[in-house]
C-alpha cells in the first residue's frame, strides 16, 4: 500500500487536525458547559489550525492532489477562512519581500511607535491591505480556468455552511442562549481568532528586522517546550530561507544557523516577550541597527 503522507511527521499533525480540532465542537453538543470552561484550550487549537493551515500551503501533507485539496477545505473549518488565501498573500508575496518594500502586509505600513494598541490593530489593517491581493488571485484562477478555481470556491462555501449548520445544531439541542454560547465558545471565536493570531504573530516576528539581512530579518521565538506545542512555529528565520522543508526539522536547521543571529532577534517565550515589551518597558525601538 502505497504511502498517504509525505512526512511520517504528520501523523502527528493529522492527530490535531482530524482529532484534536473536532473534538471540541463534539463535545459542546454533549457537554455544553464544559465546551464553555474550555475556551483557553479552544484558542490554543485555534492557533494550531492557522499554523497548520499555513504549513500544508507552504508543503501539501500527502502525495494525493485530491485529499490535499479535500484536507483543505476540512482545515478552512477550523481556521474560519479559505486557506487558499495564504498563496497570493503569503506564499508568493511575504515570503519574496519578507516585511520590506512591496510586502503587502509589512509592519512597516503602521506609522509611529511600536505599541500593543498597534500590535492589535495590524490584523484589521492587514486584511485590508491583502483583500486585492486575494481578488487578483481568484479572478486569474476563474480567467484560466483552473481546477483549482472550484476547490476555492468550496473552501469559500464549506465555511458559511459549517458554521450555520453547528449553530442551528446547537440552538435546536440547548436552547437559544445556550446553543449561541456553546457556538461561541467552540466555533465562532475559535474562527475568528486562528487568522488573528497568524497575523499578530507575522508581526511580532518581523516588527523592527532587517528585511535585508539574511540573518536577521524575522525574530525567532526558540523555547522548546512552546515550539512543540505549536510545531516549531517559532522559528522563523529558517522557515524563510527553506519555506519548502517540513516543520520537523527546523529545530536542526535552526540550530546550525542560529549564531549568525542577533541574540535579540532569539527570544525564549513569545508571552514573556509580548509582556516585556510592551506592559514593561517604555521603548520608541529596538536595535535600529542590524549587523
Amino acid at each position: 500500500m502505497p504511502r498517504l503522507l509525505r512526512n511520517r511527521n504528520d501523523h502527528r499533525t493529522l492527530l490535531w487536525s482530524l482529532g484534536f480540532f473536532p473534538s471540541l465542537p463534539i463535545v459542546g453538543f454533549f457537554y455544553p458547559r464544559v465546551a464553555v470552561w474550555s475556551l483557553p484550550l479552544t484558542l490554543y487549537l485555534a492557533f494550531c489550525a492557522g499554523v497548520l493551515t499555513h504549513y500544508h500551503n507552504h508543503r501539501s501533507v500527502f502525495h494525493s492532489r485530491g485529499l490535499n485539496q479535500l484536507y483543505s477545505v476540512w482545515l478552512s473549518i477550523f481556521y474560519g477562512f479559505p486557506v487558499f488565501s495564504w498563496i497570493p498573500t503569503h506564499n508568493l508575496n511575504h515570503h519574496r519581500y519578507q516585511n520590506g518594500p512591496g510586502d503587502s502586509t509589512s509592519t512597516d505600513k503602521l506609522r509611529g511607535r511600536d505599541n500593543f494598541l498597534r500590535l492589535i490593530c495590524y490584523p484589521t489593517l492587514s486584511s485590508r491591505w491583502q483583500a486585492p491581493e486575494l481578488k487578483r488571485y481568484l479572478l486569474s484562477l476563474r480567467s484560466r480556468r483552473s481546477p483549482l478555481y472550484g476547490w476555492a470556491l468550496a473552501q469559500c462555501m464549506v465555511v458559511p455552511f459549517a458554521h450555520i449548520t453547528l449553530l442551528a445544531v446547537y440552538v435546536g439541542a440547548h436552547g437559544v442562549t445556550q446553543g449561541l454560547l456553546v457556538y461561541a465558545a467552540v466555533m465562532l471565536i475559535p474562527a475568528l481568532f486562528a487568522p488573528w493570531s497568524m497575523m499578530v504573530i507575522n508581526y511580532l516576528q518581523h516588527i523592527e528586522c532587517d528585511p535585508s539581512s539574511p540573518d536577521n530579518h524575522s525574530r525567532n521565538f526558540v523555547g522548546r517546550v512552546q515550539n512543540w506545542l505549536v510545531f516549531d512555529a517559532g522559528l522563523h528565520t529558517v522557515h524563510h530561507e527553506y519555506p519548502g522543508v517540513h516543520f520537523s526539522e527546523y529545530r536542526a536547521l535552526h540550530d546550525q544557523r542560529q549564531h549568525k543571529i542577533a541574540p535579540h532577534l532569539k527570544q525564549r517565550n513569545i508571552i514573556a516577550f509580548v509582556i516585556e515589551r510592551y506592559f514593561l518597558t517604555q521603548r520608541t525601538t529596538e536595535h535600529p541597527q542590524l549587523s
